[in-house]
């Protein structure tokens, strides 16, 4: 890893380490010696007017708004899109960065490669040399086909759209490629150049992500819950206090394996998340640790810092497997 200003370089297991403990899947990329072009629209014939004024960038990738150019360059002065009315951002330098490839917002945003590879892919060098373009006038937004169907720039963006709307629903993954398929058939212009291989690459990175529990829909979405913490807090007196505090907490942070959180339950009662009074919070709250599905996380420092907490994992409880027929209490009876 490369160090930034007058800070040490921090070796790449640290670096990937933090992240795992903190259950991010979101990190940057240092543009020392790069440029990154930022559109903040998707429109695709945006796209391709910049790479007529700049060259063809090797390396695009989809973010939640637009899209990212990337090419190689070590110029100083790069032109002011912005004061040409376009929705558009040149960032480059080694005090700059943008969100890299794949990434995953903690708001469920997506960094989708679209074409080449960053780490193995050579990057174009930016040129600057072309004269301004005039200001924009025009709409961004490309012009309806006459028939309805989606225009040839559009169709990998759709279908991975498609993709994340149904990929959370489908049975298996033979459904969702099949989903896929029809709506290129149907919705695409010139439907028979978009190959099969295609379609099946978008299909097989959207069936990962709900194999990873990367499929984010915001509150129109399920959340896992351990049965292993539900069978031991239906043993403890407060169990429904216990256990209504333990589903808030993973609906609120069970998404970031090892994040950490403060806990405090009239902060939580004044945002609704809550309805138990401070005694029958603070008694579920000594429940869940009671069991290991809540820990205490960091230095805790009365007065200066919040005590902080982290979700844990909880073994299931071994169920006894005697046989009711033959238990001590019946072989007296019979006796």
């Amino acid at each position: 890893m490369r160090k930034f200003k007058d800070t040490a370089a921090l070796p790449l297991k640290q670096v990937l380490a933090t992240m795992h403990r903190a259950g991010s899947a979101c990190y940057g990329v240092r543009l020392n010696g790069l440029a990154v072009v930022d559109i903040d629209t998707s429109d695709p014939d945006l796209a391709s007017a910049i790479e007529a004024r700049f060259g063809v960038s090797s390396v695009h990738v989809r973010t939640p708004r637009g899209i990212h150019l990337y090419y190689r360059s070590h110029t100083q002065n790069l032109p002011d899109l912005r004061a040409e009315g376009l929705p558009i951002d040149i960032k480059r330098g080694g005090s700059a960065y943008v969100i890299g490839p794949r990434s995953v917002r903690p708001d469920g945003g997506l960094y989708v490669p679209l074409k080449g590879e960053l780490a193995s892919t050579t990057l174009t060098a930016l040129d600057t040399s072309a004269p301004q373009q005039p200001k924009a006038t025009a709409s961004l937004t490309m012009p309806a086909d006459p028939a309805g169907l989606i225009a040839e720039g559009s169709r990998h963006e759709t279908l991975i759209k498609v993709a994340i709307e149904n990929v959370g629903s489908v049975d298996n993954f033979t459904e969702l490629r099949d989903i896929l398929i029809r709506v290129r058939d149907e919705r695409f212009q010139n439907a028979a150049t978009m190959k099969d291989s295609e379609v099946l690459k978008i299909a097989e990175w959207a069936w990962k992500c709900r194999l990873e529990n990367r499929i984010y829909r915001g509150r129109d979405s399920a959340f896992k819950v351990d049965r292993a913490v539900i069978d031991r807090l239906r043993c403890e007196e407060n169990s429904s206090d216990a256990i209504a505090l333990y589903v808030t907490l993973v609906d609120l942070h069970g998404h970031a394996p090892g994040k950490t959180f403060a806990l405090d339950g009239d902060a939580m009662r004044l945002a609704d998340l809550t309805d138990l009074s401070r005694r029958r919070f603070l008694a579920a709250r000594r429940t869940l640790e009671s069991i290991g599905a809540l820990q205490t996380a960091g230095r805790y420092c009365p007065g200066k810092k919040s005590q902080r907490y982290s979700l844990a994992r909880v073994h299931a409880m071994r169920v006894n497997t005697t046989s009711l027929e033959h238990s001590p209490e019946k072989e007296k009876k019979r006796g």
